[in-house]
């Protein structure tokens, strides 16, 4: 049975590129059929936060990621916490050593070189080799009795009977230490797959001191869960139809190592903002309405977001853009008059006038009144709606206007437009 993991370091957030790396493994898990791990590598105890581990399960399953074992679920391979192995890495270490592989280094013990050349054929990049020269003795065991990585990593895939290590291509060097590890012990090596790396658009791996890496951050911001993984995936793989919109369950089912790209593709966050924007219009309005409600922890109503959600669909690319959108619907704010263009007294005004006297307050009614006080004094059609919307809005960018009027009502609009004209 196929048996993939992912090991992520508690050290934080969670990572987009832990969700990266995980849809791959759990692609190939599922379409095989087999078993996907999470294994949580917590050995670094001075990086190790408390609630770090919460946020990566938090965080693939906003993703729609599921996993079949971990810490926090059952599994006859466990334990799946590498400081909960601890005993069993030092009984490991020291079977080494009788074996002559390994020696003690003061209080910590390190992997003797053997000096063969290790060779594998990496399922993404192909034939792969390293000289034994490359292979220096290592640390497998240091002197506070933690693993290294790659003692751990070894160990643990043996343990949990991992068939395909799938993770970035950043671990190509660690693969013939572990490799040399397997040997050692008498084992035969998991196959391995190094995917490529995400990168910037300075083409730099991206780094959490300078890239937006959180996946919380997205959330935050409201993207769409079923959007950014579309793009995590688009990033990686190449679909066999050369189709940009697709969903987790289409992925599994066409998913194939073979199709994933070698050259490390570039996040950029303007093409993210694009996809969201397309599932945003391609979900129903009353889905729709629902999303933005629960975004904003029920501070809208409901039926005020469904007035306002057909005039913003075609224009929205995240929940988060609602207020800044629409906001103006549930508040006035204050309106900076430098935006006002060299008109805009007469142009409001007039305004004022004309729409206090409309009896039916219609969308049909208010386009004709305008459009008639415009044609009569001759205003520039553009910057007389222009001043409109920054005196009922007080911002150059909204839905339409007049549509935007009708959800307001008449008295809220002639009560923000007299603040403008007194």
């Amino acid at each position: 049975m196929v048996r993939v993991r992912i090991a992520p370091s508690p050290t934080g957030f969670a990572h987009v590129g832990t969700a990266y790396t995980a849809m791959f493994n759990y692609a190939f898990a599922r379409k095989n059929k087999g078993r996907f791990i999470i294994r949580i590598e917590d050995t670094d105890v001075k990086r190790h936060v408390k609630e770090a581990e919460k946020a990566i399960y938090g965080g693939l399953s906003w993703l729609g990621i599921d996993w079949d074992e971990g810490p926090d679920k059952s599994g006859k391979y466990g334990p799946y916490r590498q400081s909960e192995k601890l005993g069993i890495y030092k009984d490991i270490a020291y079977a080494l050593i009788k074996k002559g592989m390994a020696y003690k280094e003061g209080r910590a013990i390190r992997f003797k070189n053997p000096g063969k050349r290790v060779s594998w054929n990496d399922l993404i990049k192909g034939k792969i080799s390293f000289s034994g020269g490359q292979i220096t003795d290592f640390v497998i065991l240091k002197s506070d009795g933690y693993p290294t990585y790659n003692f751990a990593a070894a160990v643990d895939d043996l343990a949990m009977k991992i068939t395909h290590v799938i993770r970035g291509e950043e671990h190509v060097s660690n693969t013939p230490r572990q490799i040399a590890i397997y040997r050692a012990l008498e084992e035969k090596p998991p196959e391995f797959a190094h995917n490529p790396t995400l990168r910037n658009k300075k083409r730099q791996k991206l780094s959490k001191r300078r890239d937006p890496v959180d996946l919380g951050l997205y959330k935050e911001k409201g993207f769409l869960p079923e959007a950014l993984v579309n793009y995590l995936c688009l990033l990686g793989w190449s679909h066999p139809d050369e189709k940009e919109i697709f969903d987790l369950k289409e992925f599994v089912k066409l998913f194939s190592l073979d199709r994933v790209r070698k050259a490390g593709p570039i996040f950029d966050m303007t093409k993210l903002e694009w996809m969201n924007g397309e599932y945003i219009r391609a979900a129903d309005n009353e889905e729709l309405v629902s999303k933005i409600y629960a975004f904003y922890n029920e501070k809208y109503s409901k039926e005020k977001i469904g007035e306002i959600v057909p005039l913003i669909k075609d224009r929205i690319k995240t929940l988060g853009e609602f207020d800044s959108l629409a906001g103006f619907f549930f508040k006035s704010s204050e309106v900076d008059k430098s935006m006002f263009g060299k008109d805009s007294k007469k142009h409001l005004k007039q305004a004022f006038d004309v729409l206090e006297k409309i009896g039916k307050w219609e969308k049909k009614e208010i386009d004709d009144s305008l459009l008639n006080l415009i044609k009569k004094e001759k205003f520039h059609t553009g910057k007389f709606f222009m001043d409109l919307r920054i005196a009922i809005t007080g911002s150059k960018v909204t839905p339409p206007i007049n549509d935007s009027l009708i959800i307001l009502g008449k008295e809220e609009t002639i009560k923000r437009l007299k603040k403008t004209v007194d």
